[in-house]
This record gives C-alpha cells, structure tokens and sequence, in this order.
C-alpha cells in the first residue's frame, strides 16, 4: 500500500512518498543491511516503515553534504549511484520508483531578516 511519511530527525526534516513497489520484508532487509545494530529500528519502536525513511533521510543527508563539498554532484545522483539497493527515487512519472521526495531539507534551518 502506498503511503506517505514526514521524518524530522536532529540534523534533516524530510517527507517522502512511498509507491508500494516496497513490501515490510524488504524495507526491513534494506534496513538490516545498512544498520545491522538495529539502532534505527529500536529507535522507532519495530515501526518498519518509519525506520526505512529514517535510513533513507541518513543516506540522502549523506549524499547531500557530498554535493556541499563538490558542486558538480546531484545528491540524487549520488545516492542513485551509491544506495540503489535501497530504493528507486522517482525521477520522472513514466520510470518505475519506490520513493518520492516531497520535502528534504539539512538542520538546522533558518531564516533571518532585519527589521526596519
């Protein structure tokens, strides 16, 4: 079933789509892989899918301070390029994807303006 999932973790805030080409026994694989600890999984409580868009939020948020360090990188790119096995990011309507991103943004955030 598809769905979708906002992740506000210490250093990036994130929503994600999810298609339901990702089942529960192969997010959780990715999972495993990736954090053989569980200390992502245990940090949500057994949730499966809000450990996966956690895992994908540190594998993005990694991908994204590569781009900070060298201009010519996509971090979408990157993560297709280094993370594939964990999912598909959606490129365009008409290839197959697992994972849309709505929202990603690095923490903190901030705005300032001067006041007149």
């Amino acid at each position: 079933m598809a769905f979708s999932i906002e992740v506000n973790e210490g250093f990036f805030s994130a929503k994600f789509a999810f298609s339901d080409t990702k089942n529960n026994t192969q997010m959780l694989a990715a999972i495993c892989k990736h954090d053989p600890q569980g200390i992502i999984l245990d940090s949500v409580n057994g949730n499966i899918k809000a450990a996966f868009a956690i895992l994908l939020g540190i594998k993005l948020y990694e991908c994204k301070q590569l781009e900070k360090v060298k201009s010519s990188v996509s971090f979408t790119n990157e993560f297709t390029l280094h993370y594939s096995d964990i999912a598909r990011l959606h490129t365009s309507d008409d290839k197959p994807w697992d994972v849309k991103i709505i929202k990603f943004s690095l923490l903190p955030d901030f705005t300032i303006e001067e006041v007149a």
